[in-house]
């Protein structure tokens, strides 16, 4: 075989080789990207089911006269209503932190295992500083379902709201479902 020619099929090779070394490199590289999807998905996963009971959904509010409020003021339309849930053996108490509300903004009840805290935040007040418009809460309606660890008997819970801090007291031993009222401290 001339020299000419083992040359260029030398050169092939090198070409196939190097071919071979790349496409095994993108390879390599697209495995390790859906590996990474693959744990962001995953994590994305847990910190939802960690804290979807915590995220509350705020549906858009109208004003007094009636009109919706616009998006600036109204906020994200997501927030945090921080609670609390502890259980004493014979009775479950929830404290949820809800800034800022009145006793007529809540609505209270158990179904099954579960307290449903509903209620609405009013738009009060908004700033202006440094150019801006300042408006920093999440306000219009919100639904929180917070599942109960034991049947509660609701026709003998307790609610207090004090300093932006519902707390409600039930004492153990199943119904199905109540209304709670807010005594005024």
């Amino acid at each position: 075989m001339p020299l000419l020619e083992v040359a260029r099929v030398s050169a092939v090779l090198d070409v196939r080789n190097q071919e071979v070394i790349i496409m095994s490199t993108f390879e390599d590289l697209h495995g390790g990207i859906n590996r990474f999807w693959d744990s962001v998905a995953e994590g994305w996963r847990h910190l939802v089911s960690r804290a979807s009971g915590a995220l509350t959904r705020f549906r858009p509010s109208k004003s007094k006269e009636g009109a919706l409020l616009p998006d600036e003021v109204r906020g994200s339309g997501w927030g945090l209503l921080a609670a609390d849930l502890r259980d004493d053996g014979e009775t479950v108490v929830v404290r949820l932190e809800a800034p800022g509300m009145e006793l007529d903004d809540f609505d209270l009840c158990i179904t099954d295992d579960v307290l449903i805290v509903r209620g609405e935040k009013q738009y009060q007040s908004e700033r202006d500083e440094g150019g801006y418009r300042i408006a920093e809460c999440a306000y219009g309606a919100f639904e929180r379902a917070i599942p109960l660890p034991d049947s509660v008997d609701g026709s003998r819970a307790k609610a207090k709201y004090r300093r932006g801090v519902l707390r409600i007291e039930m004492p153990k031993i199943g119904a199905k479902r109540h209304t709670i009222k807010i005594a005024a401290e």
